[in-house]
C-alpha cells in the first residue's frame, strides 16, 4: 500500500524535498469499502474538529497537501481517494464514476470514521463532490470552502473554449476501438517534457509552483487508468447546480484564482453569486491551483474563514 507523503518545512521547497520530517500530527491510513463493495483508500491526519478534503478530476491528495500539512496541527484533515483513482479500487460498474456516487463515497466514509459533520473542502471537479455532498447530506456540512470550481457543465467554458471537445470524443473512440493505443496514447505523457511544459502552465503558475510538484503530478495522471478519466468527465459535464445552490444555508468560502485558465473567473464568481452570503477571495495571480502557487495565502483565507464561523 502507498501512503501519500506530506511536505514540510519552507515554502519554497518542492513536495520532494520534503518528504522528511514529516510532523508529529496522529495520523492513521486504511481502507473501508463503500456501498458497492468497492475498497477506497482514506487517510487522517491531526486531531480536533474534522476538515474534508476533496481533490479535483484524475488528480490526489497532492492538490491538498500544503493546506493538510498546515491544518493538521489543530484540526483532524481528512481525505480519500475516489474510486479509481490513486489508491483506491477501480469499481467493476464503470458506470458507478459518477458525482452521485463519489458523494455517496464520502458518506461512507463519514460513517467509517463516525464523523457527525464537518468542513468540505473542494478544488476543481471536487468543488462539485462538495456540493453533491451537500445536497444529499446537508445536515453534515458545517462549512464549505470551494476553490476554482464551477456550477455548471465545465466542458462549455475549459480553456475558456469549448474547443477541448473533439480530443475527449478520440479518447472514446479508442477505448471503444483499440483499448491498448489508448493506454500507451494516455501513458506517454509520463515521458513526454512538452505534455509536462503543457500542464505547468495552463494548470499552474509556473513561476510559484515548483516543477517537482508539477512533475509529480503528470506522474500520477499517467499511472491512471484513462477510463476512469473518460467516464467521470463525461458524467461531470452535464452537472449543473444552478437551479438549486440558493438553497445553501451553510458559511461557504469560495477561492478563485485571478489567472486560472482552466475554469474562468466568470464561473466562480457567478458560483459565489448563486450562493447566499458566501464569501467571495481572488487569489492575485493564482492560477487554477492556487492552493499549491500560493499556499501561505490560501491558508491563510481559510483560516479567516474558519475563525469567522467560529469552527
Amino acid at each position: 500500500m502507498e501512503i501519500p507523503h506530506r511536505p514540510s518545512g519552507a515554502r519554497k521547497k518542492s513536495l520532494k524535498q520534503r518528504q522528511e520530517g514529516l510532523g508529529h500530527a496522529p495520523s492513521r491510513h486504511g481502507y473501508f469499502k463503500s456501498f458497492d463493495g468497492t475498497k477506497l483508500f482514506y487517510s487522517v491526519e491531526g486531531e480536533g474538529k474534522p476538515l474534508v478534503f476533496c481533490y479535483g478530476l484524475v488528480c490526489s491528495s497532492l492538490h491538498w497537501t500544503y493546506q493538510i500539512e498546515h491544518f493538521k496541527r489543530n484540526y483532524q484533515t481528512v481525505w480519500m481517494d475516489y474510486r479509481g483513482h490513486q489508491n483506491s479500487e477501480i469499481p467493476e460498474d464503470l458506470g458507478s464514476l459518477t458525482l452521485e456516487t463519489l458523494a455517496r463515497d464520502l458518506e461512507c466514509l463519514f460513517q467509517e470514521l463516525k464523523l457527525e459533520d464537518a468542513i468540505l473542502l473542494g478544488h476543481s471537479m471536487g468543488v462539485n463532490v462538495v456540493l453533491e455532498y451537500y445536497r444529499q447530506y446537508r445536515k453534515r456540512v458545517k462549512g464549505l470552502i470551494l476553490s476554482n470550481g464551477t456550477p455548471t457543465r465545465p466542458l462549455e467554458t475549459l480553456l475558456g473554449t469549448n474547443t477541448l471537445e473533439p480530443g475527449f470524443a478520440a479518447l472514446e473512440f479508442l477505448r471503444d476501438r483499440s483499448p491498448k493505443l489508448l493506454n500507451l496514447v494516455w501513458k506517454f505523457q509520463k515521458a513526454n517534457p512538452l505534455v509536462q511544459k503543457a500542464i505547468g502552465l495552463l494548470g499552474f503558475n509556473p513561476y510559484l509552483t515548483p516543477k517537482e510538484d508539477v512533475r509529480m503530478y503528470v506522474d500520477q495522471i499517467a499511472e491512471l487508468d484513462p477510463r476512469v478519466f473518460l467516464h467521470l468527465i463525461r458524467n461531470y459535464d452535464t452537472y449543473d447546480g444552478s437551479s438549486w445552490l440558493h438553497t445553501i444555508d451553510a458559511p461557504s468560502l469560495v477561492i478563485a484564482g485571478e489567472k486560472d485558465l482552466v475554469i474562468p473567473i466568470r464561473q466562480q464568481q457567478l458560483l459565489h453569486q448563486l450562493i447566499p452570503n458566501s464569501q467571495f477571495e481572488v487569489i492575485k495571480h493564482g492560477s487554477h491551483c492556487p492552493q499549491m502557487d500560493l499556499p501561505d495565502l490560501v491558508n491563510l483565507k481559510i483560516e479567516n474563514f474558519l475563525n469567522s464561523i467560529r469552527y
